[in-house]
């Protein structure tokens, strides 16, 4: 089995070479597809058959929302391959692998997600991608053969990034693209619809060992195995939308009394009631968004979504430093720049570091790493500042437990 290509920290700017990272950004995110061809270099592929076929031992992780088959275009129904199994732990229910490989023999597709939990490598590209665009990330591995076609003609929801790993596959992308779409088509027309707003082809690829493919969130897309079996990585990457200020304005707006009180009847002075009260709340959301604290909450959004993956160094055990809080009193609220903090006549805004300094003075003790691992989309050297501000204001005082 090949060494693995990828070092611990991958950057985006090497995923994409030799185009610079500042033109992709310029010229291609969000905005058009674009091809990136091996060039005789390999380095970039995730896994090939034999680590593919490895990684399908693993049973545990081949439930029914981690593996797929797709024959003739249609999705196999799970109760034809997923089967209850007894556990240490109880009853479950995964993937047989015997029931799977019948359908391959059949020429189905094998769709396997979640791929970043089981595989360091393409774990590599998936921390990367989530770091540098603030995204959510994940990969899939596709498994398709000669002229069979596993999905038709549509769109993904999220950015994609596609790495070809073993054989060859012809995608073809259309000219026309859905306008930031958040929810697939549904419906028995759906795909109807597809195939007549998809457009011309706008340009057709032949992917190749090591060729990078991305196509942004919206264009219509096929693909296709023409010479043989084919493996290929796709990486989602779905930063935050527009769509979760909704969801924040109702978290936040709630604190305000003006939200929670009952709304006038419509039918009182022909609805200007209403309508006089409605504008008023308007003015209160409009305050709320325009707030810092608004903007700090939806920052720790976007940190929240990096993941970070934890290496572990054993038989070595990690030398903890801890701290407990004193008795010394003081009075935190949040305000709209976010938590501020009244101590001794001292009052200091901790802005989008709020959570974290919450979560240390609702502790009576706690370690530096266990701070760390709580807040793990936080820069650590923010982290370390927090705490010395705590500790000089007497609030926390490092200690020596017995453990």
């Amino acid at each position: 089995m090949r060494a693995s290509p990828y070092p611990r920290m991958m950057r985006v700017a090497d995923l994409l070479a030799p185009v610079p990272l500042e033109r992709f950004e310029s010229e291609f995110f969000g905005r058009q597809p674009l091809h990136i061809p091996a060039g005789g270099s390999l380095g970039k592929i995730p896994l090939g058959w034999e680590r593919m076929n490895a990684m399908l031992g693993s049973r545990s992780h081949w439930t029914e929302a981690n593996l797929k088959l797709i024959l003739n275009s249609r999705p196999v129904q799970p109760d034809f391959y997923i089967e209850p199994v007894e556990t240490l732990d109880g009853p479950a229910r995964r993937a047989d692998p015997s029931k799977v490989s019948v359908f391959l023999a059949m020429g189905a597709s094998l769709v396997a997600n979640s791929l970043e939990d089981i595989s360091p490598d393409v774990r590599a590209i998936s921390d990367c991608l989530s770091d540098h665009f603030s995204a959510r990330a994940g990969a899939n591995a596709y498994c398709s053969f000669e002229a069979i076609q596993a999905f038709a003609s549509h769109c993904d929801l999220h950015e994609v990034f596609a790495i070809q790993c073993e054989g060859e596959k012809v995608w073809r992308i259309y000219r026309n693209r859905a306008a930031a779409p958040v929810a697939p088509l549904a419906g028995d027309d759906a795909q109807a619809l597809i195939d007549r707003v998809k457009g011309p082809v706008l340009m057709e690829v032949r992917m190749r060992p090591g060729d990078l493919l991305y196509i942004p969130r919206g264009f219509y897309h096929d693909a296709l195995a023409t010479d043989g079996p084919s493996l290929h990585v796709t990486f989602d990457v779905a930063p935050l939308t527009g769509r979760f200020i909704f969801r924040l304005l109702e978290d936040l707006a709630i604190e305000d009394v003006a939200f929670r009180n009952y709304l006038p009847d419509a039918r009182s002075a022909a609805g200007d009631v209403l309508a006089d009260h409605l504008a008023q709340l308007a003015e209160r959301v409009s305050a709320l968004m325009r707030s810092s604290r608004f903007a700090v909450e939806i920052g720790e959004k976007q940190r929240r979504l990096v993941e970070r993956t934890s290496r572990f160094q054993l038989p070595q055990r990690q030398a903890l430093t801890f701290y407990a809080r004193t008795s010394k009193a003081a009075d935190a609220e949040l305000g709209q720049e976010g938590l501020v903090l009244n101590c001794a006549g001292q009052e200091i805004v901790f802005g989008w570091l709020s959570g974290a300094v919450e979560w240390m003075l609702d502790r009576r003790g706690f370690s530096i790493q266990e701070l760390e691992a709580a807040f793990q989309h936080v820069d650590r050297t923010a982290l370390h500042g927090a705490v010395e501000k705590l500790e000089g204001l007497d609030l926390v005082r490092p200690y020596a437990p017995k453990l």
